[in-house]
């Protein structure tokens, strides 16, 4: 595979490859000697997704097939179309049309998913065909613990990859009966009581999707709890509380359900029209009347983590599109100065629970976005970009008027299935509509301007004024927009500078506009007012220059000041702290010694010291006799003996019986499988005579 790429760039590709490759060897030759679960690692290694999927799920031709198919047509649909394909036996053949949809579906996962979550191999306990009350067949997913890794996306698509490959081979859609769907109503509820989830919907929503949903949700059981009502249904296997549908209802697809309605309306697939229920959206041209303020966020908010921003509230994270060299999906950036100025809750990585587009976003530093602006105790309000800055007038802020920008990439909220909405003015965007008008190179650097050729240059070229004094008009209204202008005509002294006395309301009003300035003996100081007297229709010698307002504050300060004057806010981002304790290591407490199966014996800290002296509960008697010196030769025996649930395996050449990985002839041995209910050895994973699945777990004395 070539790349476009510098020679200093292969140079280091091929490096990392050498030393992948040196250690690969390495570590085969170590599990040669046999003390490992198996002879090589485990971990393919793989070009491209095409590779990943077919070494993740075994299934040789997929690789080839997946890169002829996106040549032509999107993921997505090639993703279903390999599945299809596979489920058709086009690609291999299987043993049974179930063993063949089973493959397709976690093929179709795993392309959908990147080839890089367990979901499409973990998440999936089984796939089986069950019969409808009429007769027809339908598709059953058994979804197991892990599915949780896999993420609410991940395992809503993991169903519509198996409707699509059941309308593709001609399989009856599910059809539950009335008591099923109650069963999952209370099963659900019960498993948010046990374990929590992320959302749980409510019982309509449930009710909606069961009904709906083309294929059957079921699960291994995971909770030792049972449902108290709906029990030893026909069809439910189970009376315990099957964790894997439950997440996969309520964690996939309800709260996902717009990211798997993008999926829907691509790939056109039918039945799905319920999902509609669960996306709200507002069929207008307006942008702005799908921003209604989301408080999801918010939810399971517990002490100790801050808010840094409400809901689409002013004073709340500024939208940037666009990304940073260190951020990217799901990845948001910050002015560096903003996570000093809220007391360094925010670092590199953290991550914050958002708004918009997504669920949460982890944080890296961007400098060039605009931090935030601050009131200090002496009055002063200014926007602080640095660190420096920050780190010197930090004991002296006393509030934050705005937390300042986020940068988010667009990609963001296409794959979340959220509307674009309105950006931030700023520089990017000014500069280019001056570069439409005229050549900028002949104007210079004009990131920063004065105020005076800020004004100079929308004037002459009849462009949007500078964001540099483009204040958050949209934050206040005519009202406000009136007194401030009444009041600064009629006390307002300008000299170079504005200066006007010290008035609450009026200062509010400044507050909200974030419009720097100082407070010095009582009296309000605005370095560079021209801009500002514009947008109130005053001259510099403060003389009034108009009568009426518009209707619009936006229209009306475009109007005054002879300039089209842009929304710099239009849209806030609501944030708050994610869940930085996750990020930390995983420990057992108190820490065991070993993984081996020592069961109980080991105590809670899987002690081989305590296991070596345990004794069966029915010899405690004969136990305390050997502590007092009696019975001696019969305790020997049984000290240290413990009963353990292993797998059997055996030595294909000497047909010695053990546990280990290797036989003490030097041959590997092979796992022995019994049916647990006929008591017969047979080699295979289901058993002839009961169709029951094998196993190689037995009880052994060790």
């Amino acid at each position: 595979m070539k790349f476009a790429a510098s020679d200093t760039m292969l140079s280091y590709f091929s490096t990392l490859e050498t030393e992948l490759n040196r250690a690969i060897d390495l570590a085969n030759h170590a599990r040669a000697n046999g003390a490992d679960p198996t002879p090589a690692i485990e971990i393919p290694i793989a070009k491209d997704l095409a590779d990943r999927v077919e070494k993740l799920i075994g299934v040789e031709g997929v690789a080839k097939r997946l890169r002829e198919l996106e040549s032509t047509m999107s993921r997505e649909e090639a993703s279903l179309q390999l599945g299809f394909e596979v489920a058709s036996g086009k690609i291999k053949q299987f043993e049974s049309k179930r063993d063949a949809i089973e493959a397709a579906v976690r093929i179709s996962m795993a392309v959908l998913t990147e080839g890089v979550v367990a979901a499409p191999i973990e998440g999936i306990a089984k796939i089986d065909l069950a019969k409808n009350d009429d007769g027809s067949e339908y598709i059953r997913i058994y979804y197991a613990g892990p599915i949780r890794s896999a993420g609410g996306t991940a395992q809503a698509l993991s169903v519509l990859a198996a409707d699509y490959i059941r309308g593709s081979l001609g399989i009856n859609r599910f059809i539950p009966r009335p008591e099923e769907v109650e069963r999952y109503v209370e099963e659900i509820g019960a498993y948010h009581r046990n374990v929590h989830l992320q959302y749980l919907p409510t019982d309509d929503e449930i009710r909606l999707i069961v009904s709906n949903c083309p294929i059957c949700i079921d699960g291994e059981p995971t909770e030792e709890a049972e449902v108290e009502g709906r029990r030893d249904l026909q069809r439910v296997e189970t009376n315990r509380i099957r964790g894997g549908m439950a997440l996969v209802i309520a964690e996939g697809i309800a709260l996902k359900a717009p990211k798997v309605k993008k999926h829907v309306d691509k790939l056109k697939l039918p039945g799905w029209d319920f999902l509609e229920k669960f996306v709200v959206t507002v069929k207008t041209d307006d942008a702005s009347a799908q921003l209604k303020p989301k408080d999801k966020y918010l939810q399971d908010l517990i002490a100790g983590r801050p808010v840094f921003s409400y809901p689409s509230r002013p004073g709340g994270f500024r939208l940037r599109y666009g990304r940073g060299r260190n951020t990217s999906f799901a990845a948001a950036g910050l002015s560096p100065a903003t996570m000093v100025m809220v007391d360094d809750f925010i670092a590199a990585g953290t991550q914050l629970k958002v708004e918009r587009p997504g669920k949460a976003a982890a944080i890296g530093p961007v400098d060039t976005l605009e931090g935030p602006t601050v009131r200090l105790f002496n009055g002063d309000v200014l926007r602080v970009d640095t660190v420096q800055e920050a780190l010197r007038i930090r004991p002296s802020v006393q509030r934050i008027l705005d937390v300042g920008e986020i940068l988010i990439n667009f990609g963001d909220f296409i794959e979340n299935n959220h509307p674009l909405v309105p950006s931030s003015y700023c520089y990017e965007w000014w500069v280019q509509e001056l570069a439409a008008k005229t050549p900028i190179k002949e104007l210079g650097d004009m990131k920063n301007p004065d105020q005076k050729s800020a004004l100079s240059l929308s004037d002459t070229y009849k462009v949007p004024l500078h964001p540099k004094y483009t204040y958050l008009w949209h934050d206040i209204n005519l009202d406000d927009h009136a007194a401030l202008a009444e009041y600064i005509r009629k006390n307002g002294k300008y000299d170079e500078k504005l200066s006007f006395p010290l008035d609450e309301k009026i200062k509010t009003i400044l507050e909200t506009l974030l419009v720097p300035h100082t407070v010095r003996e009582k009296q309000i100081i605005i370095e560079e007012p021209l801009p500002l007297l514009r947008c109130l229709g005053l001259s510099p010698d403060l003389k009034r220059t108009w009568t009426s307002p518009e209707k619009d504050i936006m229209e009306t300060v475009s109007k005054l000041s002879g300039i089209t004057i842009r929304s710099r806010a239009p849209i806030r981002i609501g944030a708050r702290m994610g869940r930085p304790e996750k990020s930390d290591k995983r420990e057992m407490k108190p820490a065991p010694h070993v993984l081996f199966p020592i069961g109980e014996a080991g105590g809670r800290r899987r002690s081989l010291q305590n296991a070596k002296d345990h004794v069966e509960e029915e010899d405690s008697g004969a136990w305390r006799n050997y502590e007092f010196g009696t019975g001696l030769t019969v305790q020997k025996e049984k000290v240290g003996t413990i009963k353990v649930q292993i797998g059997q395996r055996y030595c294909p050449s000497c047909r010695t019986r053990t546990f280990k990985n290797r036989c003490t002839c030097g041959k590997f041995t092979l796992a022995l499988l019994k049916c647990q209910s006929c008591g017969i050895e047979v080699q295979k994973p289901v058993c002839p005579k009961c169709n029951k699945e094998t196993s190689s777990a037995m009880e052994m004395d060790i």
